[in-house]
């Protein structure tokens, strides 16, 4: 009857007898390929020359060149350790094979990952779920008391459990985070994944119950980073929550209310880093902290309001949830360098200003969805990134960033007031269908006049009939633009008119020595030599085929 690799790696961990290994014995013959084979009379001349010295040390660099043959086994036991956390658990218990030195190797590692998904390789059939769910428990349960049979008095640097969560799998979740806090762990991951996207639905309107979580993870002093999934924080107590040392917290798919948080941030004086996502529960979120840096709130609900009073706090991002009305308050902010803002239906144009202005540090400004921006106006000395998106109501828009290298706008047809930047910009600017107007070329004109001095502009339109001004009305559009030398255009429904579409370009940027046209998974390369005005070769044969196209169609 055929064995597998898994009752192989069983039966040598017990030493059991009649054993499917060939345990041979080991030799240490010095290898053949690097015996020097030299005539004897040029060997007595060398050793009489230097007193047998370079004999010597030839046979030394013969048995160091052995040794070599096996580097990994040449490395100290905490480098082999280190490099088995980075494996599946499967693959990493499988060691135990290589020799009698591995065979325990894995179960004195500091970090332990147990992924079902990982165990499974591939999502067993529906009928043999049970079944496969009991296998992977009783791997975690025999690894872990392999642990204590033989390395109980190490403490574990992480631990991680990953698995499908139904409310029998509870005792096993307890035990396992346990054994973890009874070693003083310090990076601990609890992930009891619901079944499917129905009972994601459901923990929001829950017909079962998610996993509680027990009130001892909330009270182990060693815990650093703390990572939460689909777990339900009810059976918490407010009061004896503390955790001195934790750095790091991420709430994913959690349930708990506004008291439970609030006493998590009061029993938690170094935290650095929180990311609150899908948590449900949480109506209005008051974050205070010295050394919190980072802070992440995506898609909270009921949320109604964001305070941050963090003074240290240097990268912010919020997503709000469609048609909620969140209110955001981080006017006590001083040290923001990245700022992410997506649904935030308080930020009004006075408010950007302030914030802009008071964190003279922030390098990176995203904003998206925000209703309430009409005139955007940003002065910031060492902003570099900047990316608009969707805002509705945007009419107007004011950039003074002298670093500014990199800008993104998407959304329809708006008014740049101006754009002081960098001369090493890169500008992208996706526009939304248009009413096609003479009032709509001036707008398109005046946007590409305030790009005009970057070193590459990105339009992207629906049809190239967006882009072509008709010859009647570039007279009244003068003077054309001199500066831009790079222009890329993507056009999403494909182009029907591409030689005009060229001519009205070439006509708004007559500077210009590289143009790309994008459509239809091709693009098109017209590049210009020469002096302003000039065609140079590679036009001219572009211009043919253009002409070709035409007539053929």
């Amino acid at each position: 009857m055929e064995k597998s690799s898994d009752f192989v790696v069983d039966t040598y961990l017990l030493d059991l007898p009649n054993c499917y290994l060939n345990r041979r014995p080991r030799f240490h013959a010095p290898p053949l390929q690097n015996v020097a084979c030299q005539p004897h009379s040029a060997f007595h001349y060398r050793s009489l020359e230097t007193g047998g010295k370079q004999q010597e040390q030839e046979q030394e660099n013969g048995a160091n060149a052995g040794a070599d043959l096996d580097r990994l086994s040449a490395l100290p036991d905490i480098i082999c350790q280190h490099i088995l956390s980075f494996l599946p658990a499967k693959d990493a218990r499988r060691t135990a094979l290589v020799s009698r030195r591995w065979r325990y190797m894995w179960y004195a590692c500091a970090s332990f990952t147990f992924n079902e998904r990982e165990f499974h390789g591939r999502p067993p059939p529906l009928l043999q779920w049970q079944c496969s769910r009991q296998n992977f428990i009783r791997f975690v349960d025999e690894a872990l008391e392999f642990r204590k049979m033989y390395f109980n008095d190490l403490s574990i640097e992480k631990f991680k459990v990953s698995m499908r969560f139904v409310e029998e799998v509870s005792p096993c979740l307890e035990k396992w985070i346990a054994f973890a806090l009874e070693r003083n762990v310090k990076e601990l991951s609890i992930i009891a994944e619901m079944k499917d996207l129905i009972a994601v639905a459901e923990f929001f309107h829950p017909f079962r119950v998610p996993y509680l979580l027990p009130q001892a993870v909330f009270t182990t002093k060693s815990i650093q980073c703390l990572e939460i999934v689909f777990c339900d924080l009810s059976n918490v107590s407010g009061s004896s929550i503390h955790l001195p040392f934790l750095r790091s917290l991420d709430m994913i798919n959690v349930h708990m209310n506004d008291s439970i948080f609030t006493s998590i941030l009061s029993g938690s004086p170094l935290l650095e880093k929180i990311n609150l996502s899908l948590v449900c529960g949480l109506e209005r979120i008051h974050v205070t902290g010295e050394k919190l840096k980072m802070l992440v709130v995506f898609k909270c609900l009921p949320l109604e309001e964001v305070i941050v009073k963090a003074p240290n706090i240097e990268s912010f991002l919020f997503r709000g949830k469609r048609h909620s009305l969140d209110k955001i308050d981080i006017s006590s902010c001083r040290k923001l360098k990245f700022l992410w803002l997506q649904r935030a239906s308080n930020l009004t144009d006075d408010a950007l200003e302030k914030v802009a202005a008071l964190n003279l540090n922030l390098e990176v400004m995203i904003l998206s969805h925000c209703s309430a921006l009409k005139n955007a106006v940003v002065h910031s000395p060492n902003l570099w990134m900047f990316v608009l998106f969707k805002c509705k109501h945007l009419a107007l828009v004011k950039i003074e960033a002298p670093n500014l290298r990199a800008f993104e706008y998407s959304g329809h047809m708006i008014t740049f007031l101006s754009v002081v930047s960098s001369p090493k910009l890169d500008a992208i600017i996706h526009m939304d269908r248009p009413e096609i107007c003479s009032r709509w070329y001036a707008k398109l004109k005046n946007m590409c006049s305030r790009f005009d001095h970057c070193r590459s502009l990105w339009i992207r339109c629906e049809h190239d009939i967006d882009l072509i001004i008709p010859h009647e009305l570039r007279k009244p559009l003068l003077p054309q633009l001199q500066g831009l030398t790079e222009l890329k255009i993507h056009v999403r429904n494909g182009t029907r008119y591409l030689a005009q579409l060229e001519d009205g370009i070439r006509w708004i940027f007559p500077g210009l020595k590289n143009l790309y046209v994008e459509s239809d998974g091709s693009t098109h390369h017209f590049q210009y030599a020469g002096a302003i005005g000039d065609v140079g070769p590679a036009w001219r044969k572009c211009r043919d085929f253009i002409k070709q196209e035409n007539d053929r169609f």
